[in-house]
């Protein structure tokens, strides 16, 4: 597992925000000609008939959020920590401020320690190297290795941790819709990492462990994967940095994307106000000669 960024990726995260799109999508103009004659004879436009609907699903959206709220008073909204253990079980959750730099520098930083559920958190924030940072590699032939790296080859194959700033955790505890924005964070990368170094070399990830730490501003600050051979791979400044330059591309499109279909339904609606005014000319034409 290496460092490179690949390009595809989370393709099926469009289709899906294409297919909520389009069942959000009001239905803006009759089903046939003899509905939109109607409304003309009827001395309405189409415009007028969208608003008076509009005008409805408004109150109904109102009356809808006001049951909502009835129903879910006293309904404790779910912890990051529950939606993680139930997505990943045994995942391990730990709450300190993990963004210390060693974690990408020093082979000894004990990221195995990071698996284990009851792991003394004071001791990993404030963890300092002692002397030179140990080899890590191979030399002709033969894989060698500090004990701390040794160790990740006892981490149950597919193990997941995170790590959550105290600030982050504060902030979820006082407004519960943030933790689904961190629970989103935390499992799209979770997701791209597996995706890019399958794509790298298919099959590498089978067993693979992953850890990721979540600093003061909600952002990821530090993340690692390791194999059972006790093998690991660490996020790099520019591999993070890519990350979130690839979630702001995307963000673009989506942009992009709802820009063109409010210009689309502008476009629907004045074709059917125009379609509606000239039956309407045409009405009272034919009223004019009778």
């Amino acid at each position: 597992m290496n460092n490179t960024i690949q390009t595809d990726y989370i393709i099926r995260t469009y289709e899906a925000q294409i297919a909520t799109d389009a069942k959000r999508q009001p239905n803006t103009i009759g089903s046939s000609f003899s509905d939109l004659a109607t409304q003309a004879l009827a001395g309405k436009t189409a415009v007028n008939s969208n608003s008076a609907v509009n005008g409805i699903s408004a109150a109904a959206q109102t009356a809808g959020t006001d049951i909502k709220a009835e129903n879910t008073e006293g309904i404790q909204a779910p912890s990051l920590e529950s939606m993680l253990k139930a997505k990943y079980p045994g995942i391990a959750y730990h709450v300190f401020d993990a963004s210390t730099s060693y974690w990408r520098t020093r082979n000894d930083y004990p990221h195995y320690l990071l698996y284990q559920q009851d792991c003394d958190t004071k001791a990993l924030e404030n963890w300092r190297p002692s002397g030179e940072n140990p080899f890590y590699g191979s030399i002709d032939g033969q894989f060698i290795a500090p004990k701390e790296i040794h160790a990740l080859g006892n981490v149950p194959p597919g193990s997941k941790a995170v790590v959550i700033h105290p600030d982050v955790q504060k902030r979820m505890e006082e407004d519960p819709d943030y933790a689904y924005e961190i629970m989103a964070t935390i499992d799209n990368w979770f997701a791209y990492d597996v995706a890019r170094n399958e794509a790298i070399r298919p099959g590498c990830t089978v067993g693979m462990s992953q850890v990721v730490a979540i600093g003061k501003d909600g952002t990821i600050v530090n993340a690692a994967a390791s194999k059972a051979g006790g093998t690991l791979t660490r996020s790099s400044d520019e591999m993070v940095k890519a990350y979130y330059r690839r979630l702001e591309k995307r963000h673009d499109f989506y942009r992009w994307l709802e820009r063109q279909q409010i210009r689309d339904q502008i476009q629907t609606d004045s074709t059917a106000a125009s379609t509606a005014e000239k039956i309407l000319l045409q009405a009272t034409a034919i009223n004019g000669n009778n």
